[in-house]
């Protein structure tokens, strides 16, 4: 269904809510360049790798252990140590996520 729209009158487009001009792509990346917005900092990059590698390696890792080596044959009780490991990471991501959030605060307190 189409829409309408509404044209402005000459008198009504000199209201104070001027919309910002559309630039160019080639303008929009130079002011991009200029302004690249809010940057991450290292520790929380670093934070979030150590947290990925962990959830990659460490069910697998377990997984692997625990069928071949703890209870070989078992695939089923490695399974679940492998889904306890899992849940164990997210709850330490959770955890440090919360610190961190509480650190910000305490900062701004003072």
């Amino acid at each position: 269904m189409a829409t309408r729209r509404n044209v402005k009158s000459s008198s009504e487009e000199k209201s104070d809510n001027v919309p910002a001009p559309v630039l160019p792509k080639a303008m929009q990346a130079e002011r991009m360049k200029n302004n690249p917005g809010p940057s991450i900092p290292r520790s929380v990059l670093l934070k979030l790798f150590g947290f990925t590698v962990a959830m990659l390696f460490g069910p697998i890792g377990c997984y692997y252990l625990a069928t071949n080596y703890i209870f070989p044959g078992s695939t089923v009780l490695g399974a679940s140590i492998a889904a306890v490991v899992a849940n164990v990471v997210l709850v330490l991501f959770i955890l440090v996520a919360m610190k961190e959030d509480d650190g910000e605060e305490t900062k701004k307190d003072k």
